[in-house]
């Protein structure tokens, strides 16, 4: 279910599903790095050896970490940041001072591929994703996943809300949702 291999197929699969994903910006180099050093998670669900999710999750610990590396990144490799300035920019909206505890983890990234749960219900299919939810939050012993996305990405708003997540912030661009699980 972890992954630590085959990082390059998961990186391209994130980048085309999930275009404002920074990655897409700062490269599959260092993506490979942040999984390597523990900082980011990836995990993957199969059926029959084919992928039908992806999962990538930041500790607590690590969430404002990696704000650092990217800025220490960005500082050596000047053309990164100025290809994508517009993007930078934009990112600098988001909240980072978001009251976190402990016992929170954060969805990075969730990629699920319908064509893979296309014979069963939404409810079952959610159920299995929930199910998910509390396999990686529990190794990472949290009991809180905590995410945020585009508010004009309605698909996602309507999966977490249709899924009981809270809102816990949201600013002119970005929501932040929130739910606990019982581990």
């Amino acid at each position: 279910m972890k992954v630590k291999n085959n990082l390059k197929n998961n990186y391209k699969i994130i980048c085309t599903q999930i275009k404002s994903s920074i990655f897409f910006y700062l490269g599959f180099n260092f993506f490979r790095k942040m999984v390597l050093e523990n900082i980011i998670h990836v995990y993957n669900v199969k059926n029959k050896s084919k992928i039908s999710a992806i999962f990538t999750v930041i500790e607590f610990k690590n969430y404002k970490l990696i704000n650092s590396k990217i800025f220490f990144y960005l500082l050596t490799n000047p053309l990164i940041l100025i290809k994508n300035i517009a993007f930078f920019i934009e990112s600098l909206k988001k909240n980072t001072n978001l009251k976190i505890k402990a016992n929170y983890l954060h969805l990075l990234h969730l990629v699920i591929f319908k064509k893979e749960f296309f014979k069963i219900s939404i409810k079952k299919k959610d159920l299995i994703i929930n199910n998910f939810y509390k396999v990686i939050l529990k190794k990472h012993k949290a009991n809180c996943l905590f995410l945020c996305f585009e508010k004009k990405n309605y698909k996602a708003f309507r999966y977490y809300k249709r899924n009981n997540f809270k809102i816990l912030d949201k600013n002119q661009n970005i929501i932040y949702m929130k739910k606990n699980f019982k581990i």
